[in-house]
């Protein structure tokens, strides 16, 4: 999976069916389906992604093998992958 990529909106073409941007740092190119939204929203994502990662982890149950710990890793590898 690819980190996430921020760039501008340059142009659209609703007829053709193509949107064009201007992306700030290295482009990686790859085929699928991505997932577009603007930067307001992603900071949100992952504001709310902390926030459940360190409200699992200071739980009183978050002990090792348990459900609190699980849901920290798993928040911990979302975080990794953005």
């Amino acid at each position: 999976m690819l980190k996430t990529q921020f760039g501008e909106s340059a142009t659209a073409n609703l007829e053709e069916g193509t949107w064009t941007f201007e992306i700030r740092d290295e482009l990686k190119v790859s085929a699928g389906v991505f997932a577009i939204l603007p930067e307001q929203k992603y900071q949100k994502l992952l504001t709310a992604i902390k926030g459940i990662r360190n409200s699992m982890n200071a739980h009183p149950d978050c002990e090792p093998n348990s459900e609190f710990e699980d849901m920290v890793s798993r928040c911990d590898e979302i975080l990794e992958a953005l």
